[in-house]
């Protein structure tokens, strides 16, 4: 890379590590962009965490240090001039320009596991799951010494139901290094496929001192999987526990946070379960977001968090953002906007209101397709579970059998599932 700064090349470092393995040493990359400005790459790492932050003067951080690694670009290796137009396309919001890039950084650096971090990352935002598999491949190769390497295989081949595949690397990935939160979360993701509680709790409990000191993601999320293993035998006190002592309460301010809340107690609801008063708190931090309509993904939680929390103002002001994007977002995320996003938070929107009617009507036009909205499997579960308990709420339960007849069939000892099914079997 184009520095000689051992001050540079340790940010860097820190930089790549905690984005890699979920850290929270990022900070020092701003620092050594302002004192080595002809290093490109940590002018172009620098524009990326601007654009990262989730406050208003984002794009202002993010601008000034895209300029800044334009402007050297001419000193620089052909790498960090790809990686830096990558960050441009991203600033600009042309992001079907910036995949292609992140593709050929992959092909032709296969040593940068940072660069195939973030192509996975961005692959997994848009729903493709096959691009991010062969990410990892093209780069497992250079990194047979790597944990995070194995870490980044397992969750594209869990993704992509290479089940047993995928739990090996997981495994593998923890032996090499005991703190590699994604590979345990990727093996989580096996053992819920497959209905694996109890072995997926030992799993989860037993590392779970290894997410300490990892961001407020990772730490959140992981305690998310380990609740679910618990929600889907039916103990609905530990997923409570669980929630007020570790998934929420981290940083309330920050969106992957307020997703795994989110998700949690509307899971809990959908199966009967009373969480007091705990929408109150943090639909309040959803109502106070700056950045909205970003990810379909997080909007679709949002707008759920706000009808619960009666949050009308701000509800409708993510509403009308994401009737922009339906017809303003790149063509490689627009259809999700419209097709998916849109009409299913207008589902969500009438749950919240005990309308399950006018939520069947819109859902059942975006369900098929949830997958081009991005998140996990797991992730995207909770919008299915909202399918189905619309269904059983408005009473077409000749829709919602077959469906949890396939639900049970394909985990058989799921006692989430075996009671929505014989809720659906005594009323048709």
């Amino acid at each position: 890379m184009s520095t000689r700064s051992d001050q540079t090349l340790d940010a860097i470092n820190r930089f790549m590590d905690s984005y890699i393995g979920f850290g929270t040493d990022f900070a020092p990359i701003f620092e050594a962009a302002d004192n080595d400005p002809e290093c490109i790459l940590a002018g172009g790492y620098a524009s990326l965490l601007g654009l990262m932050l989730e406050t208003p003067d984002r794009l202002e951080i993010a601008g000034k240090y895209y300029g800044q690694a334009k402007a050297a670009l001419d000193k620089g290796t052909e790498r960090e001039r790809l990686f830096v137009a990558s960050v441009g396309d991203l600033l600009n919001n042309r992001i079907g320009d910036q995949l292609v890039k992140l593709r050929q950084l992959v092909i032709d650096f296969p040593g940068d596991l940072f660069a195939a971090k973030l192509a996975q990352n961005s692959y997994f935002n848009i729903g493709d799951d096959q691009t991010m598999l062969w990410i990892a491949d093209q780069v497992i190769g250079r990194h047979r010494d790597c944990a995070y390497a194995y870490g980044m295989r397992a969750f594209g081949r869990e993704q992509t139901s290479q089940l047993n595949l995928a739990e090996e690397d997981g495994r593998r990935a923890t032996e090499m290094q005991r703190k590699e939160p994604w590979a345990h979360h990727a093996v989580a993701h096996v053992m819920l496929t497959q209905g694996r509680h109890e072995e997926g709790i030992k799993w989860m409990q037993n590392l779970s001192d290894e997410w300490e000191d990892r961001n407020s993601f990772m730490f959140t999320h992981n305690w998310w999987h380990q609740s679910l293993f618990f929600l889907e035998q039916e103990d609905f006190a530990t997923p409570l526990e669980i929630y007020d002592e570790r998934v929420w309460g981290v940083d309330k301010t920050y969106s992957l946070d307020q997703v795994n809340a989110v998700s949690l107690l509307w899971r809990l609801e959908q199966l009967g379960v009373d969480v007091g008063d705990r929408w109150a708190d943090v639909s309040e931090y959803v109502s106070d977001r700056y950045l909205i309509n970003d990810q379909p993904f997080f909007d679709m939680h949002y707008g759920y968090a706000l009808a619960r929390g009666q949050h009308q103002g701000a509800l409708e002001k993510l509403m009308s953002g994401m009737e922009k994007m339906a017809t303003d977002a790149p063509d490689v995320t627009r259809k999700a906007w419209a097709e998916v996003a849109l009409p299913a938070t207008r589902g969500f929107i009438a749950i919240a209101d005990g309308n399950h009617k006018e939520a069947v009507k819109w859902l059942s036009a975006a369900r098929p397709r949830f997958q081009e909205i991005g998140g996990s499997h797991a992730q995207r579960d909770l919008f299915e579970l909202a399918w189905l308990t619309s269904l059983l709420n408005a009473g077409d339960y000749g829709t919602a059998l077959p469906l949890l007849e396939a639900r049970v069939a394909f985990r058989d000892n799921v006692a989430m599932d075996a009671r929505l099914l014989a809720r659906a079997r005594e009323r048709n």
